[in-house]
C-alpha cells in the first residue's frame, strides 16, 4: 500500500498534498505522517484539477491525439451541415416579416405549372383579402454597358420586377427609390436599379450615381435605386431590376412571370389558396383575351388552371431539401458514432484507473471529486475537438459556396455565423457532459471494497461493463453499416447515370447563348442576324458542324410548351417546344429516324417541323416514327397547321434520370400567324462542333458576333461535358459527402471494434495463460477471439438493417437504375463490413493467442 501510494502521487496531488521527503520513509509507524490534506476533498481549486487533468493526457499522447481526432470528425461534420442546412433551409430570407410571404403560381392537370401573367396580379390583388400586397418578377440576361465606355456590352443577370415588389419584400434602397407604377407602362420612363455589386464595379461606388444613364439592352434607362447586398432577390446573381411592363390593351400579357405575395395579418396559405382559386374565374371580367386573341375564359375551361400558395422560403428550396436532409441525417451518424467511440476509449481508460480511484475513496474522496478529473479531462478533450471542429467547419463551407452546384438556392448567404457557432458550442458542451459522464458514473456512489475487488482477478471481471462496451460496439457497427449502404447505392446510382446515353453526342461541342436586344431586333432582324452569324460560325476552319437552339440540352431553364391538335377528331396534346435551325441535329449528331431533318429552303417556309420518337407515340401512336412522317399536326385553338416531316431520337432535357420527354421541333424563322405562334426568340444558344479547343474556337466566335454587333456580348460559355456533369451536380455533391461520412462511420466502428476485443483480451489475459497452461493451442484462443469479435459483428449487422429499414426511405428520391433493397448492394456493403471487422479481430486474437502463460500468472 504504501508503494501504491508513492506511485500515485501525480495522480493524488490535487486531492491531498505529499511532503516530499516522506515519500522515502520506510517504517511502517510513519505512514500516518505521510499525508496531510491540504484542503478538503470537496473543494479542491478547479484550476489545479484542470492541470493533473492536462498533465495525464499529456502522458497519453496516443489516447489523447485519438479522442480529439474522432470528436473533431463528428463536430465538424455536424457543425458544417447546420451551417448549411440552417443557412438554405431555416434562416429567415433578408426580407421584412419574411414568414408571411408566400409564392404564388398556376398548377394544371395536363400542362403542369404554369407561369403567370400581368393581368393575374391585378386581379389577384384587386379582389384578394387575405392578401397584404402581389408582386410578380422574372429573370434573364441582358446586355448592359455605359455610353462612351470604349470596354463595350457585359452580360448581366436581370430581373424584371412589378412596381409593388421592392416595397412588398420590405427592403429599403440604399440610394434612391424603387420603381413607380407610372414606370410599369409601356409608354412610361425608362428605369433601372442597380445591386450593390453592380454599382460599386461599373460606377466605383459614386454616391451621385442617382440620374445617370445606363443602355440597357440598347435602352437609356435612368438609373432610380441602388439596392443594399443583401437584398439577393431573386438569387444572389441578379445584378440590376428593371420594370416589368404592363400590356396597354386588355389582354393577360404573357405567361411568362412567378408571383410573390405577402399573407394578410391572420391569414393562413389554406385560406389564401381557396380564396385564389374563386378568384381566378374573374380573370376574364377585366381582361377577356390572351396575346394571341384566345379568349380567356375559353383558356380556363380548356386549361383548367389552379392556384397553389406555398411559403417563399419552401418554394425557393424545394429541389435541394431532401438532398440537405439526407446529409443532415448523415452528419448526425458521423457524430452518434464519433460519441460512441470516445465513450469506448473512455471506459477502457477509466479501467486502468481503478487503483488510483480506489485510493481516492479509500483517502476520502467523495462522488464529486472522484467525477472531477474526469470532468476535466472531457473539458480539455472537447473544447480542443471543438476549436479544430469549427476551423474545419469554416473551411468546407467556403469551400461550398466557391466550389458548390449553382443550383444550391441562397449558396451566397452561407456562412459561419452565430446559429452554426452557437450549435457548435452546443454539441461541445453536450459532448464534455458524455465524456465525463461516462467514465464517471460506474464510480458515482460505490464503495471502496467493489473497485478493489473486481480489479483483483481477472477472470470474470467487469462482466457489466463487457456488456455497456459490447451494446456500444455493436451500435457503431449498425450505423457504419447504414453509412455504408447508402455510399453504395449512391454510388451505383452515379455509375448508372454514367451508363446513361443522353441522345446525343457532346464530344468536342462548345456552347454559349447570345441576348438580341428588343429595341433594335425585332423578329425578322433577329432571324437575320442568327443567320448571318450561323453562317460565319461554320467557315471557321476547325468547325466541323454548328446549330442554333432555345434551350441547350440538360441545361437548366423552363421548356417552351404549346397544345397540339394531331387530327381533327383526336384530342390536344401539350408538348415542349424548342426552335432550332437546320444545323442543330447535326451539331449535336442527334439521329434522323424518319423523313429528313430541316434543310434551308423549309426554314424560309415554316410550315414544317421535325419530331421525338417519343412525340410521335404520344401524338400519332407511332412508336417507330416512321409512319409519323407526312402527317399533319395542328396548333390549338389557332388553326395553324404543321406538316411532320420528320422524326428524331429522344433527347434527355431535364437531366439523366429523368426520362426522355416528347419533343416538338419548330423552325428558327419568323411565325406564320404572329398572333397565334410564340413570337422569335431574341436568345438563342449557339452550339458548335469543332476539331479545336473550346479555348480556340470561342474567342473567333466572339470576334464574329463584335463584328456583327459590338453591343451584344456572348455568355455562359460551356462545353457540353461540362453541361452534362453539371446536370448531376447535386448527385455529386450527395455521392462525396455521404461517402466521406461512409468512411469516417467505417473507420470509427472499426476502431472502436478493435478497442473492445483488446480490452476483452487485457481483461481475460489470466484466463488464456491458464488456458495454454493447461495445453490448449494457440490457434483456439485466437478463434475464440476472433469468434467474440464476429458475434458482435453479426449483431451489430442485424441492428443495422432494422436501422436502415427505418432510414432507406430518405434515399428513395435520389436513386436510379437500383432499388434500395438492391442484393448486390446490400450483400456488398455487409461483406465489406464484415472484412473489415474480421481485420479488426484479427491483432486482439493474435495477442491472446501469444500470452505467455508464467508471465501472466505472476502479473496476477
Amino acid at each position: 500500500m504504501r508503494e501504491s501510494l508513492c506511485d500515485s502521487r501525480a495522480g493524488l496531488d490535487s486531492a491531498i498534498r505529499f511532503r516530499p521527503r516522506e515519500c522515502h520513509k520506510s517504517g511502517p509507524d510513519e505512514a500516518a505522517g505521510t499525508t496531510s490534506m491540504a484542503f478538503p476533498a470537496e473543494q479542491a481549486p478547479p484550476m489545479a484539477t484542470l492541470r493533473y487533468a492536462l498533465r495525464s493526457l499529456r502522458r497519453s499522447p496516443a489516447f489523447t491525439l485519438t479522442v480529439i481526432l474522432t470528436l473533431t470528425a463528428g463536430f465538424a461534420s455536424m457543425s458544417a451541415m447546420f451551417a448549411i442546412v440552417y443557412g438554405v433551409l431555416l434562416a429567415p430570407l433578408p426580407y421584412g416579416e419574411p414568414d408571411r410571404l408566400v409564392s404564388i403560381h398556376l398548377q394544371a392537370p395536363q400542362a403542369g405549372e404554369i407561369e403567370m401573367p400581368p393581368a393575374l396580379q391585378v386581379t389577384y390583388d384587386r379582389h384578394a383579402q387575405t392578401l397584404d400586397g402581389v408582386g410578380f418578377h422574372r429573370t434573364g440576361s441582358t446586355n448592359v454597358w455605359v455610353e462612351g465606355d470604349d470596354h463595350g456590352a457585359d452580360s448581366v443577370i436581370a430581373t424584371w420586377v412589378s412596381a409593388s415588389m421592392m416595397p412588398l419584400l420590405r427592403v429599403p434602397p440604399l440610394l434612391g427609390r424603387p420603381f413607380t407604377a407610372e414606370e410599369e407602362l409601356r409608354s412610361g420612363p425608362e428605369a433601372v436599379i442597380l445591386g450593390e455589386a453592380e454599382w460599386r464595379a461599373r460606377f466605383g461606388a459614386a454616391p451621385d450615381v442617382i440620374g445617370k444613364t445606363l443602355m440597357v439592352n440598347s435602352v437609356r434607362r435612368q438609373i432610380v435605386g441602388v439596392m443594399p447586398a443583401r437584398f439577393s432577390f431573386p438569387t444572389a446573381a441578379t445584378r440590376l431590376w428593371l420594370p416589368a411592363k404592363r400590356p396597354d390593351d386588355a389582354s393577360v400579357g404573357d405567361f411568362i412571370y412567378s408571383g410573390v405575395t405577402r399573407l394578410a395579418p391572420g391569414a393562413s396559405v389554406e385560406q389564401a389558396q381557396r380564396e385564389l382559386a374563386a378568384i381566378l374565374p374573374r380573370l376574364p371580367e377585366s381582361f377577356p383575351r390572351l396575346p394571341s386573341g384566345t379568349s380567356t375564359a375559353a383558356w380556363l375551361a380548356d386549361t383548367r388552371p389552379a392556384p397553389v400558395v406555398v411559403p417563399l422560403r419552401e418554394d425557393l428550396t424545394s429541389g435541394i431539401a431532401s438532398t440537405l436532409w439526407l446529409l443532415a441525417a448523415a452528419a448526425g451518424l458521423v457524430l452518434v458514432v464519433a460519441w460512441a467511440n470516445v465513450a469506448n476509449l473512455l471506459l477502457i481508460r477509466a479501467d486502468g484507473r481503478e487503483p488510483e480511484l480506489a485510493v481516492r475513496a479509500a483517502l476520502g474522496a467523495g462522488s464529486l471529486r472522484i467525477a472531477a478529473p474526469f470532468l476535466a479531462e472531457a473539458v480539455l478533450l472537447c473544447a480542443a475537438a471543438g476549436v479544430l471542429a469549427l476551423t474545419m467547419a469554416f473551411g468546407a463551407v467556403e469551400a461550398l459556396v466557391a466550389f458548390g452546384p449553382p443550383g444550391i438556392p441562397r449558396l451566397a448567404e452561407l456562412g459561419l455565423g452565430l446559429p452554426a457557432v452557437g450549435f457548435t458550442v452546443l454539441i461541445t458542451v453536450f459532448g464534455m457532459v458524455v465524456c465525463a459522464a461516462v467514465p464517471a458514473g460506474r464510480w458515482w456512489r460505490k464503495t471502496l471494497p467493489l473497485p478493489l475487488r473486481e480489479g483483483g482477478r481477472g477472470a470474470s471481471a467487469g462482466a457489466s461493463r463487457l456488456r455497456v462496451r459490447a451494446a456500444i460496439a455493436t451500435l457503431q457497427i449498425a450505423v457504419a453499416l447504414v453509412v455504408t449502404i447508402g455510399s453504395a447505392l449512391l454510388l451505383r446510382t452515379a455509375h448508372g447515370l454514367s451508363l446513361v446515353h443522353p441522345g446525343f453526342d457532346g464530344t468536342g461541342v462548345v456552347t454559349l447563348r447570345i441576348q438580341l436586344p428588343f429595341a433594335r431586333y425585332d423578329e425578322t432582324a433577329s432571324v437575320a442576324f442568327y443567320a448571318r452569324l450561323i453562317e460565319r460560325v461554320r467557315e471557321l476552319p476547325s468547325v466541323r458542324s454548328a446549330g442554333l437552339a432555345t434551350k441547350v440540352p440538360l441545361d437548366t431553364g423552363p421548356l417552351h410548351e404549346q397544345t397540339f391538335q394531331p387530327g381533327s377528331d383526336a384530342g390536344t396534346r401539350t408538348l415542349p417546344v424548342t426552335l432550332v435551325d437546320d444545323g442543330y441535329f447535326a451539331a449535336l449528331s442527334i439521329p434522323l429516324l424518319a423523313g429528313h431533318g430541316y434543310r434551308r429552303i423549309e426554314l424560309e417556309r415554316g410550315t414544317d417541323v421535325v419530331i421525338s420518337r417519343r412525340a410521335a407515340a404520344t401524338l400519332f401512336g407511332d412508336p417507330d416514327g416512321a409512319a409519323s412522317v407526312g402527317k399533319p399536326l395542328a396548333l390549338a385553338s389557332s388553326g395553324v397547321t404543321y406538316t411532320v416531316v420528320g422524326v428524331v431520337g429522344d433527347v434527355r432535357h431535364q437531366d439523366l434520370a429523368t426520362a426522355p420527354a416528347p419533343m416538338v421541333y419548330r423552325p428558327l424563322i419568323v411565325p406564320t400567324d404572329p398572333k397565334a405562334e410564340p413570337p422569335t426568340p431574341r436568345n438563342m444558344a449557339l452550339l458548335v462542333r469543332s476539331a479545336a479547343p473550346a479555348e480556340v474556337t470561342v474567342p473567333a466566335i466572339r470576334r464574329i458576333v463584335h463584328e456583327l454587333d459590338r453591343t451584344v456580348p456572348i455568355y455562359k460559355v460551356e462545353t457540353m461535358s461540362h453541361v452534362i456533369a453539371a446536370s448531376t451536380s447535386k448527385l455529386q455533391l450527395l455521392l462525396v459527402l455521404v461517402t466521406a461520412a461512409a468512411a469516417i462511420t467505417l473507420l470509427l466502428g472499426i476502431v472502436g471494434l478493435y478497442g473492445m476485443m483488446a480490452y476483452l483480451v487485457a481483461l481475460r489475459t489470466r484466463e488464456f495463460g491458464v488456458r495454454i497452461a493447461l495445453g490448449a493451442a494457440p490457434e483456439r484462443i485466437a478463434r475464440l477471439v476472433a469468434k467474440r469479435g464476429l458475434s458482435l459483428t453479426g449483431a451489430g449487422i442485424a441492428a443495422g438493417f432494422t436501422l436502415y429499414a427505418v432510414a432507406a426511405p430518405l434515399l428513395r428520391a435520389h436513386l436510379f437504375g437500383v432499388t434500395m433493397l438492391d442484393p448486390a448492394t446490400l450483400l456488398e456493403a455487409t461483406l465489406l463490413l464484415v472484412i473489415a471487422a474480421g481485420l479488426a479481430s484479427v491483432v486482439p486474437a493474435w495477442r491472446a493467442a501469444r500470452v505467455d502463460p508464467a508471465r501472466a500468472l505472476r502479473a496476477e
